[in-house]
């Protein structure tokens, strides 16, 4: 036990009267006792010096001289030989590293560091060594909560812990201990924690704190400050309430070795923090649950900054361990974080079961170089307002919604800063879909134009978006823009197949008919690079890879080898169609791709590459004699397919129970004699769900190449029609035709022929028509605004969506120009100067346009 000290204070005088005159009693005993009128004598008593004595002699002055009092005694009553005796309260204690002459009350307990001045440390009720200091703050912070509470005042200084501190309350809800800690400045007052510790402050019994002014140093594993309740029913299974914690600095080591959490508090309830600075430390701030019984939370955070130095830390996580009892209300405002390290996380909003963690709002939020910037992975109804955020790298996604997460709202972004190629938003909400996590009011600013922003859509197609501004593909058409045009209700067909892909249940099929804009010239790889191509990679990471879709005899050396420099780019990226022998274009306007290659060379061979666990192959068959048609599969045996002859037709010869990725697929002619033909259109992959986009454009083509509708033509119908049906079917033909002069009234004509083969089908299939920039493409007939000017009618007849890139792109050439949007011939994928045909920069953009159709 302590020795408390006595003596030498300013009421600590022996007077008497005399001649009726009170004057000082210099030179007199006083004994001291438990009571005022009888009692117990005190003897076990220390001098100055430490020697044992019985009784004290005051000075000339008449002063009480100091001394210590019997163990754990705080006062006694002293006689110095008159008619009544009075009260002497203990000011100071003495045990320790030292020796403290400093003030007593029940209220305050100093504590003086080793490296305190020494007139601080002779004024301290307890004086630390440097070495093991926790144990005088230790017993200063027991007294306060045996005898009710109290604070205690660390001095400036260092103090070393090789223990945690414990502020502990009664376990008892109704019984109020009330502790504070403070130290003389965040710097002024720093308490470093030794190796290995698992905290240097715990806060547990459900005490009331106030822990202030002061600073933490913590390395390895060590958390900073931590709290947990003991789950006793009587503490309401709260580990602290009712707390303060304000002008804080908590440091790691800046090394990236810290791996605990600056903050990790179990069960806090009604409390307040303010003016933290954390810095230098593998992770955070963390509030989570602990008890089913209890909902913890209801605290406010204001005014704290973050900074992680190390990879994969978490600056902020509000988590429920349990699915009964989460943490909720929460107001987080002006928390700030800076990730120095890979794969960090700026807020992490987690829970175990039922709803998660629910109602925090967090306001005036900043957060850089993270890897993920919000995550809530498992939780509902919180808000998020974010100032200035940004993303460590590329391909990297800003806020994240999991599968067990609803009703989520991002209310605003001030600027979000792109420097790379990212993701806003990627929502996997299944739970709730009804619930919607929202994207509200957020800006994003690219630091250059190639660089693309994009939104990934929950499942359930329920992501609600709105007041994104800044060039991104996530941006809401509507208002809609002049150039586009979505009518009320479009898209309910295509949603619905969406939802199905996602869920792994069935196929979401595109087809984009058109000439070279859709086809991809001049990409530097058609089949993912064109404006479809980037479509169906985006749409396939959301909601599921449905395979490669056609890869049509139009990328072969027949139909594409006058572009010889592109034709060989593209051979080499896999794109184009390699072949040998003789092959002719077809001259009916036959099958999906609306042509086909034939060939009466025994051995000619046309050789696709396809991706799919089914690929399926489509020949021109009927008239005169056949040979037959061979293939094989990744350099397998030939199989060969007889090919019937007779009225003309379109024969699918399908390939199943291959294994997923890409397939390397040979076509060659059988046996054949002079005029005995193999006709081949093309081949398809798919797999058994996802989103499946068939390209069947062919460079050159006019309106007219789709827009017989007989079944019989065997032409709209096998290019979104009926025999290869579509369940998004976009047209996208017009610069031919005003090359060629095609009269506006034509145009029409042949495009409402191909709608009414897509509608013929029943499917109710969505269409959009899209007019590619024209570029100078026109000449000197003006047919250009004549479509442009028809196909809105045309939609509102049918009910179709409408892309104008001629509109959009201000009638303009040299706007697109500007913008590096025109390609090169003899370097696909370059920014060139070419009249019509885009760099992967131009059909990036068309992509960001349509994108907002098939993903919202």
């Amino acid at each position: 036990m302590a020795r408390f000290q006595f003596g030498r204070g300013i009421a600590d005088y022996v007077v008497r009267p005399s001649d009726g005159l009170w004057g000082i009693g210099a030179g007199a005993t006083v004994t001291f006792w438990s009571d005022a009128d009888a009692g117990t004598p005190y003897t076990d008593l220390l001098d100055a010096a430490g020697s044992p004595i019985t009784e004290v002699t005051t000075d000339g002055q008449g002063r009480i001289p100091a001394f210590a009092g019997p163990d754990a005694v705080t006062g006694m009553w002293a006689d110095a030989g008159g008619t009544s005796r009075a009260y002497i309260e203990a000011r100071g204690t003495g045990t320790g590293g030292g020796e403290g002459g400093g003030a007593y009350t029940s209220i305050t307990r100093i504590v003086a560091s080793s490296t305190a001045p020494a007139d601080v440390r002779a004024a301290a009720t307890y004086v630390c060594d440097g070495i093991a200091d926790q144990v005088q703050i230790q017993a200063a912070l027991d007294d306060a909560r045996d005898n009710g509470g109290g604070e205690v005042q660390l001095t400036v200084g260092d103090f070393h812990l090789s223990a945690p501190l414990s502020i502990e309350g009664t376990d008892d809800v109704d019984t109020e201990i009330g502790i504070a800690l403070r130290g003389q400045g965040a710097r002024a007052t720093m308490l470093t924690a030794g190796d290995g510790l698992t905290s240097a402050v715990h806060l547990t019994k459900v005490v009331r704190v106030v822990l202030e002014s002061l600073g933490l140093t913590i390395d390895g594993a060590t958390d900073g400050i931590t709290s947990a309740t003991t789950n006793g029913a009587t503490s309401g299974h709260r580990s602290f309430w009712n707390s303060s914690f304000k002008n804080l600095q908590i440091n790691g080591p800046w090394s990236g070795d810290h791996t605990g959490w600056a903050i990790n508090l179990g069960s806090p309830f009604r409390s307040v923090f303010e003016n933290i600075e954390i810095g230098g430390v593998g992770n955070g701030v963390r509030f989570y649950s602990e008890h089913e019984d209890f909902n913890p939370g209801d605290c406010t955070v204001e005014r704290v900054f973050v900074e992680l130095v190390g990879d994969g830390g978490t600056a902020y996580m509000i988590e429920s361990t349990t699915a009964d009892g989460v943490m909720n209300q929460l107001e987080m405002e002006m928390c700030e974080a800076l990730a120095n390290g890979e794969g960090c996380t700026g807020i992490h909003i987690a829970g175990a079961g039922g709803w998660g963690t629910a109602h925090t709002s967090w306001r005036g939020v900043n957060l850089e170089q993270f890897d993920r910037l919000l995550h809530v992975e498992y939780g509902s109804s919180n808000s998020f307002r974010f100032n200035h955020v940004g993303l460590r790298a590329a391909g990297l996604t800003a806020f994240t919604f999991g599968p067990n997460s609803f009703n989520n709202t991002v209310l605003s972004t001030g600027l979000l800063y792109a420097s790379d190629d990212c993701t806003l938003y990627a929502d996997a909400n299944t739970l709730e879909p009804t619930a919607p996590n929202r994207v509200l009011d957020s800006r994003v600013y690219r630091s250059s134009d190639t660089v693309a922003v994009s939104g990934i859509l929950n499942a359930a197609a329920t992501t609600v978006r709105r007041g994104i501004v800044g060039n991104t593909t996530i941006n809401t058409p509507g208002p809609q823009p002049p150039g586009v045009f979505v009518p009320e209700g479009w898209g309910r067909t295509w949603l619905a197949k969406r939802s199905q892909a996602a869920a792994g249940t069935g196929l979401a099929r595109i087809v984009t008919v058109g000439g070279s804009a859709t086809l991809g010239y001049f990409a530097s790889n058609p089949r993912t690079k064109s404006w479809p191509g980037v479509v169906a990679s985006a749409l396939q990471a959301a909601y599921g890879d449905g395979g490669s879709g056609f890869h049509g005899v139009s990328l072969s050396n027949t139909l594409s080898g006058d572009n010889a420099a592109a034709y060989a780019a593209w051979l080499t990226a896999g794109a184009a169609v390699a072949q040998t022998g003789t092959w002719t274009q077809g001259g009916s306007s036959y099958g999906p791709g609306g042509t086909y290659l034939y060939s009466d060379t025994t051995g000619s061979t046309l050789i696709f590459k396809a991706r799919g666990t089914t690929v399926r192959i489509y020949t021109v068959i009927g008239g005169s004699t056949r040979p037959a048609m061979l293939y094989s599969v990744d350099g397998g045996a030939d199989v060969s397919v007889a090919q019937p002859t007779g009225t003309a037709a379109i024969q699918t010869t399908t390939i199943s129970g291959l294994s997923a990725g890409e397939h390397t697929v040979q076509v060659k002619v059988g046996t054949a004699s002079s005029g005995q033909y193999v006709s081949v259109c093309g081949i398809a992959g798919e797999n058994a769900s996802g989103v499946l986009v068939h390209n069947v454009a062919l460079a050159g083509a006019t309106s007219s190449r789709f827009a017989n509708d007989a079944p019989t033509a065997l032409n709209a119908v096998w290019n979104g029609g009926g025999s290869f049906p579509a369940d998004l079917a976009v047209l996208s033909t017009a610069p031919n035709d005003a090359a060629a002069n095609i009269a506006g009234d034509v145009w029409l004509a042949n495009v409402a022929g191909w709608i009414r083969a897509v509608r013929a089908a029943g499917n109710g299939t969505d269409i959009l028509l899209a007019l590619p920039h024209i570029g100078t493409h026109e000449g000197t007939n003006n047919r250009y605004q004549e479509y442009s000017r028809l196909v809105r009618p045309l939609a509102d007849a049918y009910g179709c969506a409408v892309i104008n890139w001629w509109t959009t792109g201000q009638n303009s050439w040299a706007y697109w120009n500007g913008l590096g949007y025109w390609g090169s011939s003899t370097t696909p994928g370059a920014v060139g100067t070419d009249g019509v045909h885009m760099s992967d920069a131009g059909f990036q953009h068309m992509a960001n346009t349509v994108l907002p159709f098939v993903a919202s």
